[in-house]
């Protein structure tokens, strides 16, 4: 099959072109088939090279906090751990926010901002003991206020990023004197869209120190900046390899 035609069932480019464009066409999106066919290769699937190791993170069981003391030596003692890394073990820049304005921490380094933030990171020879060494840390947290819903946030505007309005004329003007006004609020759970594959990432260290970074990312150039001021190496030290869901 080359590369601009579709599968049976649906025109070929050739034909789009012909028929003038593809409204009302049934074109099939380059990568439907091997969706639904489950043909589809993702980084979860691929073979592991020998040696692989696996990460798991120890996360925060708070929303808001403060760490005074943070024991990982039954982590390290644990059979089967190889690493155990901390927010001191990090290189580059402690930052993996996608703003890009250093919001975000890799690895805690202090104070615990959102349920579930990583404090440190356990790389072992299997999953199961990564998962169960995470387990074995005794931290403790001092808990400080915290800000679990939109509305409280709201009020002590407490922004993700400053506001940037965007307006033409007088809206305000505008509503008063409109004939028909309506007004309510709308609350949605959701906070991002369902992803077709397994949230996975494989690096694979190359020569002189590059990293080959296998993931499931939508942005290469993004993972591939982050991944590069962690490590503090030059962005071309750092390739990423997409899976097919992009």
């Amino acid at each position: 099959m080359s590369s601009i035609e579709v599968r049976k069932g649906y025109i070929t480019n050739k034909e789009v072109v012909e028929k003038g464009g593809v409204v009302h066409q049934a074109i099939a999106h380059d990568s439907a088939t091997l969706h639904v066919t489950g043909e589809a290769v993702y980084v979860d699937d691929t073979l592991e090279p020998a040696g692989l190791l696996h990460l798991c993170c120890g996360a925060s069981s708070c929303a808001h906090g403060r760490i005074h003391k943070m024991d990982l030596s039954r982590v390290e003692s644990l059979p089967g751990v190889v690493s155990v890394i901390t927010a001191q073990d990090i290189p580059g820049h402690n930052d993996i926010s996608p703003m890009h304005i250093r919001d975000e921490e890799i690895l805690c380094s202090g104070e615990i901002h959102f349920h579930g933030q990583p404090l440190f990171a356990v790389a072992a020879e299997s999953r199961e003991i990564a998962r169960r060494a995470a387990r074995l840390a005794q931290i403790e947290v001092e808990e400080l206020p915290a800000i679990l819903d939109y509305d409280e946030a709201m009020t002590q505007k407490s922004w993700v990023t400053p506001p940037h309005e965007m307006k033409r004329g007088d809206p305000a003007q505008a509503i008063e004197q409109s004939t028909h006004r309506l007004k309510g609020e709308l609350h949605m759970g959701g906070q991002d869209h369902f992803y077709l594959e397994g949230q996975a990432s494989m690096a694979v260290p190359q020569e002189d120190g590059d990293m080959l970074i296998y993931s499931s990312t939508q942005h290469p150039t993004e993972l591939q900046h982050l991944v590069a001021l962690a490590l503090d190496r030059a962005d071309n030290a750092m390739p990423p390899y997409l899976d097919s869901q992009v």
